[in-house]
Order: structure tokens, then C-alpha cells, then sequence
């Protein structure tokens, strides 16, 4: 079975780093299916520009614009899509076209659905819909419609699927919840001592993530005579936050930033913590906080979204509250029990949700069962 899949996000020359939970979704199915990547993308920039280079997908193609009108984004993102379409290898012959991150490349579904003429899935990942896209503009039906079609839809999380399905009413599509990918090769639990004290935190550093929060526990943690280190991963729009943040509370030496970290320097760095700290608003899963239980690490979290659907204190501490007081609470008084929890057992609880072939299978489920539907349509 050959899947093709048309990815909004995906890492690439400009950001080798993007969304690699996108990557690894695809990637897993490699053993199960042929896989076609085409990184398709309108984005908003200051100038005109084309990008061609491929990094990790079989083609892409971004185009940046300083246009701002969603209208005008979605029609050139359709248009990619369609040239792409045109222009591809038919050598190829494809089965199930999988669209990763719906807006704006699913504006026009229904166009593309007739053009393509194979059947189509959604893949989200996306946390905006919660927020109504942060806008009430009459361009919210274009959206809301991508969803009305009868398009199946996978979503990371049940909760992802609530905030779409809430978000753009009936008519609802089928949905599947297919969770992130962990390659638990690579995070998996080891034969080391966790250093206590020592915290380790990764993300893309912007909104709905928390990490100011973060730091301001740490210094509270050292103020009531805990050795609370942190070191933060990662990039992204907040590291000016953070680096004030640390300046403010005079915790140049106790929080490090360490920077972009490779999947192999993460994983060492969560088997060698007292635990992983996320502090977010909202997550449709957290790849990171499934990766740090994999590697036998507990995880503290604020109790949100995704997260909530395998956090338990069994695992390490949910945290019900993003303030910095409920987090020091949190840490403070879970700090002995968390170190007593067992990698193994750990690791073993989250793995069956998250191991890449597990989350293969269930999904290469969904793309049979759509592809045979379509075949007894006709």
C-alpha cells in the first residue's frame, strides 16, 4: 500500500527542528507501507520566497508571503497543492492521500477531494483549535467546513478530537486517535543512577508552553533548601523570557540552557534526571513527556489536554495548577517518591500507547480501512 502524505509542518532546511512528532508519526509506518512525503506549505513571512530543499520529505515546497489575509493564504496554499499534484511522479501509484495539519492546506477539501480523486484522511496535531484559532472572523466556517466533509480524522488524543469536533459542530467525521510515536529504541530506560536535584525541561520554547514558570520554581525550590538544577532544552521564541527570567531570579548557575539537543542527547539527559518538568497550558499529547517515561524518567506536568490521558501519580506528578507555587508544591513534596519510582515499570506503562510499531498498526488500520471503503464505493 502506497500512503502519500501532504505535511504542513515538517522538518526542513529553514527549521530542522520542526515538529518531528509529525516525522516520527509517518516514519512509523515505514515497515507496514510505502511512504511519499510532500511538505507543502503557505506561510507568513516578510518577503516573497520559494523553498525547494528537501530535508527530510521527498519534496517540498514552502512559500512564504507577506500577505496577511487568510483568505488569500488559504487559495495559494490550494494552489500549491493542486500545482504539486499536477507535477508529481505517476509512476506512483497511491492509495490513500493523508493531509497532516489541516489548515490552511485543507481550505478547500471538497476541490481537492474531486482533483485528487483517491480517498483523503486528516491527520491534526494542532493545539488552536481549543482557541477558536484566537479569532472571530467569518473565515472560522471555511475552517469549521474541513471538518463537515465525512473526511476521516486522526487525532493524537481524545482530547484533540473534543476541541475540533467542539470547534466546528456538526456534521462530524469519523475520528481515530492514533497517539505520537516514541522510537522506544532510542528512549528507553538504562542502567544509570538519576542525579537528584538535576530537572531537565525540552520543547519549542513559545506559547502554550510555560517555561518562566519553570524557572521561578526552581528559585523557590533552592529558597525552602531543595538542590533543584534545571536544564532546559530546546528553541523558540521565549528563550528571551527565559534568559530574563533566569537573570531575575539570580539562578545563573543553578539553570543551564543547553540548546538544540539531538533525539540521542535528549534521551540521555531524561535517564540521568530526577524528573522531567513540562509546564504548559495546553498539550494535544506531549511527545516529550511519553519519551521521558519511556527512558523509566517521571514526569511533572501540568494536568492538561493529551497529557492528562496517561499522567497519573503513579507515573509522577500532575500538576493541577500552572502557578509557581503549586509547581514548588508539587516538586517538593513529591521530590523523595519520585526518585523511588522504577525506570522499568515506567517505561513499561507508557510503551504500549506510544511504541512505534503499536501506534503503526493502529494506524495503518485507519488507512486500510479507509482505502477499502473507497474501493467498495466504487
Amino acid at each position: 500500500m502506497h500512503v502519500l502524505h501532504i505535511v504542513g509542518w515538517y522538518p526542513n532546511h529553514l527549521k530542522p527542528f520542526e515538529t518531528p512528532f509529525i516525522e516520527r508519526h509517518v516514519r512509523a509506518l515505514d515497515p507496514l507501507c510505502t511512504n511519499t512525503v510532500g511538505h507543502l506549505d503557505v506561510r507568513q513571512g516578510d518577503r516573497w520566497s520559494l523553498h525547494r530543499r528537501s530535508l527530510k520529505a521527498d519534496r517540498t515546497l514552502i512559500l512564504t508571503t507577506p500577505l496577511r489575509r487568510w483568505l488569500l493564504v488559504e487559495l495559494m496554499a490550494t494552489g500549491l497543492i493542486l500545482w504539486a499534484w499536477l507535477t508529481r511522479d505517476r509512476r506512483l501509484r497511491h492509495a490513500v492521500v493523508n493531509f497532516h495539519i489541516a489548515y490552511p492546506n485543507c481550505a478547500r477539501l471538497g476541490l481537492l477531494r474531486r482533483v485528487i480523486g483517491l480517498p483523503l484522511v486528516v491527520t491534526e496535531h494542532w493545539s488552536i483549535y481549543r482557541l477558536g484559532f484566537k479569532s472571530g472572523a467569518k473565515g472560522l466556517d471555511r475552517i469549521r467546513r474541513i471538518f463537515h466533509l465525512g473526511v476521516p480524522l486522526i487525532t493524537v488524543s481524545r482530547a484533540l478530537a473534543d476541541d475540533i469536533l467542539t470547534f466546528a459542530g456538526p456534521p462530524h467525521p469519523p475520528v481515530h486517535v492514533v497517539a505520537n510515536a516514541v522510537d522506544t529504541a532510542l528512549f528507553g530506560p538504562a542502567p544509570l543512577e538519576r542525579e537528584p536535584g538535576r530537572f531537565f525541561a525540552i520543547a519549542t520554547w513559545r506559547h502554550p508552553k510555560r517555561p518562566v514558570l519553570l524557572v521561578e520554581a526552581i528559585a523557590l525550590l533552592r529558597a525552602r533548601g531543595r538542590d533543584a538544577r534545571l536544564r532546559i532544552a530546546g528553541g523558540g521564541a521565549d528563550l528571551p523570557a527565559i534568559r530574563e527570567a533566569i537573570a531575575r531570579t539570580g539562578m545563573h548557575e543553578h539553570v543551564t540552557l543547553i540548546g538544540q539537543a539531538t533525539p540521542e542527547a535528549a534521551a540521555a539527559e531524561m535517564r540521568r534526571s530526577h524528573a522531567l518538568l513540562h509546564a504548559s497550558d495546553y498539550e494535544t499529547f506531549s511527545a516529550v513527556c511519553a519519551e521521558a517515561l519511556c527512558c523509566g524518567t517521571p514526569v511533572v506536568a501540568s494536568h492538561v489536554g493529551g497529557i492528562r490521558e496517561y499522567l497519573t501519580p503513579a507515573l509522577g506528578s500532575p500538576v493541577p495548577e500552572n502557578s509557581v507555587e503549586a509547581w514548588t508544591e508539587a516538586i517538593d513534596r513529591d521530590w523523595d517518591r519520585l526518585l523511588t519510582l522504577d525506570p522499568a515499570v515506567l517505561a513499561a506503562a507508557i510503551r504500549p500507547v506510544v511504541d512505534a510499531r503499536s501506534v503503526a498498526e493502529r494506524y495503518m488500520a485507519v488507512l486500510r480501512s479507509v482505502a477499502a471503503a473507497n474501493a467498495i464505493a466504487r
